[in-house]
């Protein structure tokens, strides 16, 4: 028998988007999930949990009717209701919040609806880097949601928005490292450690070229990589520079570049054709992100790359299993042609 007091059964906090009832749901899966509550358990009544927070009765019933309706919990006339099944990850119900849609962002998103169980439901949106759809998909979505997995926007505004969520059901992922790990669980990749990294242990591919430029597009948000790569030249021997474009007059041969932006792939690809200059011979690429296309194209792109499919498996697995881990996602050379 269930022995726990009803304020350390049910946590509501009236601070956060979430309603009421949602969250007393929410509360009884946890501790389902924590073991506090097995079958066959007794919970409180209506009229208990509506005088311990001063709720309306109205918001109790819907709770217990959604954990009814769900097979979660069961009534007997005359003895109450009580816990009549612990199978709770078939009620995960979870808003997805993307920035962008891109190729690689689609690997995550397949790689995490193959790794949840069928009758997880899940609901993807994009805030397009604006700070105001962000506040607003949060605020007006995220009360029909029990599990948050949240592509943040890095900005001086991000945490007290993403304060109205319940916290514990709460996942960042790909960015934010940096500024939201110590608050948040997540799936992230750790922008200056990677690239940093990757090029200290290919130092004996860059140097058999005489610049290295890293093309940064303007108004790109993950300045870590910036960070990174000023880190590593300063301990290389050959020259090093950032750029925002590519200018076709200024490329040389013996030049290498990390590109981010697959519009200048193709500028550098078409440069060094119309030269008739032999990719990974005569000039280097190094292209951020790994996509199938890259595989085949110009004989091969070499890439550096988060694994996303992996990115996508590792948050299914925290969401399911209830894990408060902060991970850095695994970060890849791909060795092709062109490099």
């Amino acid at each position: 028998m269930m022995k726990t007091s009803i304020k350390d059964l049910i946590q509501i906090d009236t601070s956060i988007t979430t309603p009421v009832y949602k969250q007393i749901v929410q509360s009884i899966y946890r501790n389902i999930d924590n073991g506090v509550l097995v079958k066959d358990d007794k919970l409180p009544s209506v009229n208990k949990i509506s005088a311990a927070f001063s709720l309306a009765r109205g918001s109790v019933f819907s709770a217990y009717n959604d954990l009814r309706s769900s097979g979660i919990i069961d009534s007997i006339p005359g003895k109450g209701y009580f816990v009549s099944s612990t199978d709770t990850k078939q009620n995960k119900r979870i808003f997805l919040l993307f920035s962008t849609f891109t190729s690689y962002k689609e690997t995550i998103f397949n790689s995490l609806r193959n790794s949840l169980p069928a009758t997880c439901t899940m609901d993807i949106y994009f805030h397009h880097h604006s700070m105001k759809m962000f506040e607003n998909l949060i605020t007006e979505q995220a009360g029909y949601y029990n599990t948050f997995i949240i592509m943040p926007e890095v900005n001086d505004g991000t945490l007290a928005i993403l304060s109205r969520l319940d916290s514990r059901q709460t996942f960042l992922l790909d960015v934010g490292f940096k500024e939201y790990r110590k608050t948040y669980p997540g799936v992230y990749q750790n922008f200056e450690k990677d690239i940093y990294s990757i090029l200290d242990s290919s130092q004996h591919l860059i140097s058999r070229y005489k610049r290295l430029f890293l093309v940064f597009p303007e108004g790109l948000r993950s300045k870590d990589i910036i960070t990174g790569f000023t880190k590593f030249s300063k301990k290389t021997s050959i020259t090093t520079s950032m750029v925002n474009q590519i200018n076709p007059a200024t490329i040389q041969k013996g030049d290498a570049f990390i590109v981010i932006d697959d519009n200048h792939l193709v500028d550098i690809i078409n440069v060094a054709r119309g030269k008739s200059w032999q990719l990974g011979k005569d000039i280097g690429i190094i292209s951020y992100n790994e996509t199938s296309l890259k595989s085949v194209i110009a004989d091969g792109i070499t890439t550096i790359s988060t694994d996303f499919a992996a990115m996508g498996e590792a948050m299914a697995d925290m969401v399911l299993n209830g894990k408060r881990d902060i991970i850095e996602n695994p970060f890849i050379l791909v060795n092709r042609h062109s490099f």
